[in-house]
């Protein structure tokens, strides 16, 4: 064999094997996002149980909620920070095993407190998920298919979810809605034997021997040097479309089974039902969402989904019942998976590898912070004005994502290895990675 024709099989080799690690990296990644969307969406579920099961107000609700999404914004700042010092597969692996029993135990809540405490530790554990999956699903796949890998990752979102209607059709029907937090435990289990397979990020290994050698910096807490400069352009407006993202979210996902089951007087198995085939225009849509960012760009695609699901959410408080009233919901749930997933791609493709985590982490959490704010604000709203006024309000958010888009760069088919080495030290020798992950 010539030695051009070993060079050609050995290439391909690599080639294979990078592939398959990336498609073990996005299975496990799903796996994780596949939890939660069951645990995050057995909560907008049960609320209507909880509300006459433990005598709660609609105003009580918003705040328990918002004590979730407290715990969630910490979870996402402490599990991105984690991933750029332990490791993306140690964060993901661990965050599991806290959520899991967690969430188990709000079935023996009986009351506001209790129930707040365990959404507020849950919330901790579900928001480690979100910046560490997407941080390793990028540095595993090509560049050109990462918003697609991220869109099939996010099919376990809507994969739980539909579990959890289930859940509720079956187990909640037969024991309650308690029966089906304590069954959340079955998942939890399944996911963290399956992330016992994947190994680590190359990209992460090297990371740190490049940081043991000096050849690049960052400060002892690495969430401040994402806002130091240079790094400082591009974490502005990824803080702003974050905070478009997860306020809109919040304003309006938790409440859409109360809209559908209060406001609209659908029976419970029809809210079930539509509910469930939502998810399929979700998983359609945000793959859709994802080729298109990959083909021609995340800005443009982003503030175009954006747009439309801000039109969206007042055409579904607008519409008349039955069958415009489906549409609606199901082009939200599709239109609103796509713009965070080309969210995921572009906060991922803007730090380098010794801060990414860190970067998607805090960028994200900052605007968490802000959504902390979102469900008590829509209780508040919707206890005077209507839940469909709280929806159009809260909807207007999307007008930030669109605004810190307009002011971000186009990251799509960018190197990860020239992001890293725009922040090397001079040094006489490098380690490169392997072209096969590119």
């Amino acid at each position: 064999m010539s030695s051009v024709t070993a060079q050609s099989a050995a290439a391909a080799q690599d080639g294979l094997a990078a592939a398959k690690y990336g498609w073990q990296v996005v299975l496990f990644s799903l796996s994780g996002w596949f939890f939660d969307g069951y645990v995050i969406n057995v909560w907008p579920l049960a609320i209507p149980l909880l509300m006459t099961d433990l005598h709660l107000s609609v105003q009580a609700i918003g705040s328990i909620t918002t004590l979730y999404v407290t715990g969630y914004m910490l979870g996402t700042l402490l599990g991105g920070t984690f991933a750029d010092y332990l490791g993306r597969r140690s964060v993901l692996s661990f965050s599991v095993l806290v959520y899991m029993f967690v969430d188990a135990l709000t079935a023996v809540a009986q009351g506001f407190w209790s129930l707040g405490l365990f959404r507020f530790v849950t919330g901790t554990g579900t928001g480690m998920e979100l910046p560490v999956g997407s941080t390793f699903i990028t540095e595993a796949v090509h560049s050109r298919w990462r918003a697609r890998m991220l869109a099939i990752m996010g099919i376990g979102y809507p994969a739980g979810y539909a579990l959890a209607i289930g859940a509720f059709a079956t187990i909640g029907a037969a024991w309650g809605w308690r029966a089906v937090f304590v069954a959340s435990i079955i998942p939890g289990i399944i996911v963290f034997i399956i992330r016992r397979k994947v190994s680590e990020s190359p990209r992460f290994h090297l990371a740190h021997e490049r940081l043991a050698r000096g050849e690049v910096k960052r400060d002892r807490v690495a969430n401040i040097t994402v806002f130091r400069q240079p790094y400082l352009r591009d974490a502005l407006p990824a803080t702003l479309y974050w905070i478009g993202n997860a306020f809109a979210f919040w304003a309006f996902y938790t409440f859409i089974p109360l809209y559908l089951v209060k406001v609209r007087h659908l029976p419970t198995a029809v809210e079930l039902t539509w509910l469930a085939s939502f998810q399929l225009w979700a998983v359609v849509v945000n793959y859709l969402g994802g080729w298109l960012a990959d083909r021609w760009g995340r800005r443009p695609f982003a503030i175009l989904f954006a747009l439309l699901t801000l039109t969206t959410v007042w055409g579904m408080t607008l519409v008349p019942d039955g069958l415009p009233l489906y549409l609606a919901g199901g082009l939200l749930f599709g239109f609103n998976n796509a713009t965070w997933n080309i969210s995921f791609a572009h906060s991922t493709e803007i730090f380098p590898t010794h801060i990414r985590g860190s970067g998607i982490g805090s960028t994200m959490a900052c605007g968490r912070i802000v959504s902390i704010l979102a469900p008590l604000f829509f209780g508040v709203l919707a206890a005077r004005y209507g839940i469909a006024v709280a929806f159009r309000l809260g909807a207007l958010a999307w007008l930030l994502t669109i605004i810190g888009y307009l002011f971000s760069r186009e990251t799509s088919g960018i190197d990860l290895e020239q992001i890293d080495r725009q922040s090397l030290r001079p040094q006489p020798s490098l380690t490169p990675l392997p072209a096969s992950l590119e």
